[in-house]
């Protein structure tokens, strides 16, 4: 079973994304970052690119995550702590350990396409 099916497909990842982004907006120190984002479309692109991630369906559309991030001079704590929100989001809703090690590896993998 693909990690997309075992934390509970669709309706658990647009939660766990409405979670994180409730998390991120609340904490002064990330949402400045989104003062002038359609936040509604930036969860869509959210919701279709962490369920590409767990392997379901290949739905995203968004600009590559170097392009969508460029220049918004995002630092390596702030990327860190969105890192360690999205986990803890997930692990509250009771997501498994082999899960969250994929979300992490996928997190680490990224990072330099996102920080700077």
């Amino acid at each position: 079973m693909d990690l997309y099916t075992r934390i509970g497909e669709g309706p658990a990842v647009t939660a766990a994304v409405d979670a994180l982004y409730r998390v991120i907006l609340g904490d002064h120190r990330l949402s400045g970052y989104f003062a002038a984002t359609d936040v509604p479309r930036l969860k869509e692109h959210m919701v279709a690119l962490l369920s590409q991630v767990l392997g379901g369906p290949q739905d995203y559309s968004g600009r590559d995550l170097r392009g969508a991030h460029f220049g918004l001079g995002i630092t390596p704590a702030d990327y860190d702590l969105v890192g360690a929100y999205l986990l803890g989001v997930l692990a509250g809703q009771g997501v498994d350990d082999e899960v969250l090690a994929a979300v992490r590896g996928v997190l680490t993998s990224v990072a330099d396409d996102v920080v700077g």
